[in-house]
């Protein structure tokens, strides 16, 4: 099944479901599976509790871990495995537009800039969409600490930044799924959909929006 796809992203903004369905995935396919790592940034509970304060060293932070993770996706690929993660790293620069200052950013980008990090190269990435109001409520509902201060109009600006970055992305075909009505990761018809949806994809862009039952 999907043979084709070797190294394939789940993304999509906080509460779209991608760190579970990439889970799923990668069981399904018997695929290696590279997490973002985010809830083990030294500076995530603090960012959330004085963001301005802490932004800086919690973008740093991500920035230097990106480093060895695509290391290692770089490494799994010349060893000719499937892998599976939930982090594109172009991402890492649209959070750091929405979080840091001005100057901050100019830093951010020149540390970034003497970084050498290995190309990632992708097969595939699904991006999960929904309202920021349904985002908010699924980041509340999971109840992670920190994250209750999480405002549903930094969810606004964040589900444009992702339209944003993908209407220019071209490095690899993207499938939109909106996950209002739909939960391929605890729903088996909606998973089988999915992998469909996939299998069938022709071109670099394509949708998938399934209407209220």
């Amino acid at each position: 099944m999907l043979d084709h796809l070797r190294r394939i992203v789940i993304e999509g903004p906080a509460g779209s479901g991608k760190a579970a369905l990439a889970e799923r995935l990668a069981r399904y396919l018997h695929a290696g599976e590279l997490p973002d790592g985010a809830r083990s940034n030294p500076f995530l509970e603090r960012f959330h509790r004085e963001p301005q304060r802490y932004a800086l060293p919690m973008q740093l932070a991500c920035l230097n871990q990106r480093v060895s993770q695509l290391q290692q996706w770089h490494a799994a690929m010349l060893a000719g495995q499937r892998m599976i993660t939930n982090f594109l790293y172009a991402r890492d620069r649209l959070y750091a537009s929405l979080t840091l200052e001005a100057d901050e950013l100019a830093l951010y980008d020149a540390l970034a800039a003497r970084l050498q990090v290995p190309a990632q190269r992708v097969d595939l990435v699904i991006m999960l969409q929904a309202s920021p109001s349904l985002l908010r409520e699924r980041i509340a509902r999971r109840g992670r600490p920190g994250e209750s201060g999480i405002e549903e109009q930094y969810l606004q600006r964040l589900s444009d930044a992702y339209g944003e970055l993908f209407h220019r992305y071209d490095d690899a075909p993207v499938l939109f799924v909106n996950t209002a009505h739909f939960n391929p990761v605890d729903n088996d018809v909606d998973f089988r959909t999915l992998l469909s949806r996939i299998e069938n994809m022709r071109g670099r862009k394509a949708f998938l929006n399934l209407a209220a039952p």
